[in-house]
């Protein structure tokens, strides 16, 4: 018995040495169990060892949470940039400024010589592209908010327990002290809890912030049986621990914050994927739609009067360029929402066939079909336009070519992008 006992004074003196060598002075800061003792029953070696190892454990589980609060510190730094320099925010305006309603009254109702008669079929197809070019953007930057608020917030429960209505949270849940790993003050910790300053931090002194927290409550089904009339001191304290379970600030031991710890870093990478890329596809569509909208802003602007004199400008060429120039659109626009993917998969030297994430795939397939469209339509103005003006200038049929040229390649490209998501998925 005493080689045994020997032993585990030997095995403990180990540990310490290893503790100190990692930055800890003692066995105890490692928050070993109480029960852990070297007067401890020589019979129950083994268990008391695997408790002791428990310690080590402890400690690695301490710091793996460190370098997982800095990491996820790092990737909501990322998501703030979208937050408070989108790019896109500073692009928008032009979208909706005089260059974009200007745009459309001349393309709708500009009454000039070689030109579709207002209002006539061949004037709602050129409008048509100019739409589409507006409504791509648009609907990237409503499903980069999308994603947003899915990376900062969830529905989902941080705890075992389901029972009850679930309520959003900010996806950084609270973080209470782990008191399975106290020893000696755990009775001084619940004092402080109860202390004034600490509880109204929680739950606010004035009547009119505690009815409003209790209005919340109930509102999902919790403290219904309770009133602004009951014990004051009672109230307080149900509605300290429903703001504790709102916020998941549940008592959690050091493997079960672990665990949360590791789903939370790979949610908050798999949803900044999908942020970003959406990010990078957004801008640069953002982009192209702002220099097309003001190329063709500034030259259907041609057609207008400067200083009350006319400018000699053909209007057949006017109209025709402003086609072209949204043919330009489809093809870019089905160039650019690839090129994201595209440039990580040109790292590996895989480039013939990449594969977009899942999340982005329904967009980027979109925006290849309403290219395709858009060709199309633009393809129907100009045989309306042909139909009803004759064309007879060399020019004319050079634009009319270079709208057919960039027409083809815009199918061409949205044809093998649409195969190679197909062969992807």
């Amino acid at each position: 018995m005493a080689d045994r006992q020997g032993k585990l004074e030997s095995h403990a003196a180990i540990q310490g040495s290893i503790s100190n060598a990692s930055g800890l002075s003692r066995i105890g800061d490692l928050a070993a169990p109480a029960d852990i003792t070297l007067g401890a029953n020589v019979a129950d070696f083994d268990e008391d060892e695997e408790l002791l190892r428990s310690s080590v454990d402890t400690h690695e589980y301490r710091a793996y949470l460190q370098r997982g609060e800095t990491r996820l510190s790092t990737l909501h730094r990322v998501a703030g940039a979208f937050i408070s320099g989108a790019g896109l925010l500073t692009l928008l305006p032009i979208l909706i400024s005089g260059a974009f309603s200007g745009l459309l009254v001349l393309i709708l109702f500009y009454p000039s010589e070689r030109l579709p008669l207002p209002g006539t079929i061949g004037r709602w197809l050129a409008l048509a592209p100019v739409l589409a070019s507006l409504a791509l953007p648009l609907a990237a930057l409503y499903l980069l908010i999308r994603d947003l608020t899915l990376f900062y917030f969830t529905a989902r429960t941080f705890k075992r327990d389901r029972a009850g209505t679930v309520y959003p949270r900010f996806i950084l849940s609270g973080i209470m002290v782990s008191q399975g790993h106290l020893q000696d003050t755990a009775h001084l910790l619940e004092r402080a809890r109860s202390d004034e300053y600490v509880r109204d931090l929680l739950v606010p002194s004035p009547a009119a912030y505690r009815r409003r927290i209790l209005k919340e409550a109930q509102s999902i089904g919790v403290l219904t049986t309770f009133s602004m009339n009951d014990n004051e001191g009672q109230l307080v304290e149900e509605l300290r621990e429903y703001v504790l379970n709102q916020t998941a600030s549940h008592k959690r031991s050091l493997p079960e914050e672990a665990a949360k710890m590791e789903a939370s870093i790979a949610r908050h990478n798999r949803f900044l994927r999908s942020l970003v890329l959406r990010y990078a596809k957004a801008f640069l569509l953002t982009i192209v739609t702002t220099v097309i909208t003001l190329a063709a802003s500034g030259v259907l602007n041609l057609l207008r009067p400067v200083d009350s004199h006319i400018l000699a400008v053909n209007p057949q060429f006017i109209w025709l360029i402003t086609l072209l120039i949204y043919a330009i659109w489809a093809l870019v626009a089905a160039v650019v929402v690839r090129k994201p993917v595209e440039w990580l998969y040109a790292d590996t030297g895989n480039v013939q066939f990449p594969r977009t994430p899942q999340p982005l795939l329904n967009f980027e397939r979109a925006t290849l079909i309403v290219s395709i469209l858009t060709i199309l339509v633009i393809t129907g103005a100009a045989i309306s336009y042909r139909l009803a003006i004759p064309i007879t200038s060399g020019q004319s049929w050079l634009l009319i070519s270079s709208i057919a040229l960039v027409g083809i390649a815009t199918l061409v490209v949205s044809a093998v992008g649409l195969l190679s998501e197909w062969r992807s998925s």
